[in-house]
């Protein structure tokens, strides 16, 4: 061990005590104001704003952005990528810790208390894609959004604790009502537009979409009764499989009646090599039953806690992308 790793190891407070975790959070931000007042053309122009927070601005304005001289383009690239992970990967052990101060209990209340705000995330990302949020547009786009809705989680789960302590509820019903009073703010925020404008709603997209998905989720779930393995009607499955399945209806209505193609690259590549409109729907089916068949066939032997977050995982990628598609159509937009 270096001199210099042995005096830098002495200067830092304890593992694990307060000192150390305000240590461990505030270090990011505050080297990265110090960058930003020491080289401000280097640390902010041409990193942060050509590569982090311009093409976020780029989206918003569906077109490219200059600041300073230094153009930004929308859309992902391999510095903001690496970025995004590391920022993510950085962030679990506090997440980690923060959850265990909370006492928090990984089960099946707790991912459909969740689910509203993955569904609010949805919907948010609806109104901006509609344009309905003006100067705020940055925040609700990708990877934006994404930050928007863990800070609201984060919340929820803090209030819920506060609220479990003093017997005045509990962490999943705490959650779930946040959430659903941001689901149910947005969703109307997009129905009042529609009748505002006097739009014509095309009601029977979304009355559609989650229908198909109830439909195949419950053919799902009488199939798999039929099938010795255990725990593939678990609760926080059925979520995973509905919540792929409302994005894989959202894709076949749009493409099959009303033009659309499908967004992401593989399903997109997938429907143009066999010009079958359902092809994301049965794409999404598979790999789903695949994925849940492996979890449910593996949860006794899996971490508990690791095991809730790939489950849960798989269900949050799929709701807001079905309440996004769901909402869009119904507008026309």
């Amino acid at each position: 061990m270096s001199t210099v790793t042995r005096r830098v190891e002495t200067a830092l407070p304890e593992t694990g005590s307060r000192e150390w975790w305000a240590l461990y959070l505030l270090a990011p931000p505050v080297l990265i104001g110090a960058g930003i007042l020491a080289f401000p053309g280097l640390v902010f122009d041409q990193f942060i704003w050509q590569y982090l927070w311009g093409p976020v601005v780029a989206d918003a304005a569906s077109e490219p952005v200059m600041h300073e001289g230094i153009r930004a383009v929308r859309g992902y690239n391999a510095v903001n990528t690496v970025t995004y992970l590391a920022a993510v990967v950085y962030s679990l052990p506090g997440l980690r810790v923060y959850l265990d101060q909370l006492d928090v209990t990984f089960d099946a209340r707790l991912a459909y208390g969740f689910a509203p705000i993955i569904i609010a995330g949805g919907a948010m990302r609806a109104l901006e894609d509609i344009g309905l949020l003006g100067d705020y547009a940055v925040w609700f786009i990708t990877p934006s959004i994404y930050f928007v809705v863990t800070a609201v989680t984060v919340l929820a789960l803090g209030i819920g604790a506060l609220a479990r302590d003093r017997n005045t509820g509990s962490i999943p019903s705490t959650v779930g009502l946040i959430g659903s009073v941001w689901a149910v703010g947005a969703v109307g925020w997009v129905l009042w537009y529609g009748l505002s404008t006097s739009t014509p709603l095309r009601l029977w997209v979304p009355v559609a979409t989650t229908g198909i998905a109830l439909g195949a989720t419950a053919l799902y779930y009488w199939g798999a009764s039929f099938v010795n393995v255990t725990h593939l009607r678990h609760p926080l499955i059925l979520l995973a499989v509905f919540g792929q399945l409302w994005d894989a209806a959202q894709n076949l209505i749009g493409v099959t009646f009303l033009g659309y193609s499908p967004k992401l690259v593989v399903t997109n590549l997938v429907y143009q090599a066999t010009g079958f409109a359902g092809s994301t729907f049965v794409l999404k089916l598979v790999v789903t039953v695949g994925i849940v068949w492996y979890l449910a066939d593996a949860k006794e032997e899996m971490n508990h806690t690791w095991w809730w977050l790939m489950t849960f995982f798989i269900g949050a990628i799929g709701l807001p992308m079905g309440v996004r598609g769901s909402l869009r159509m119904l507008l026309g937009a």
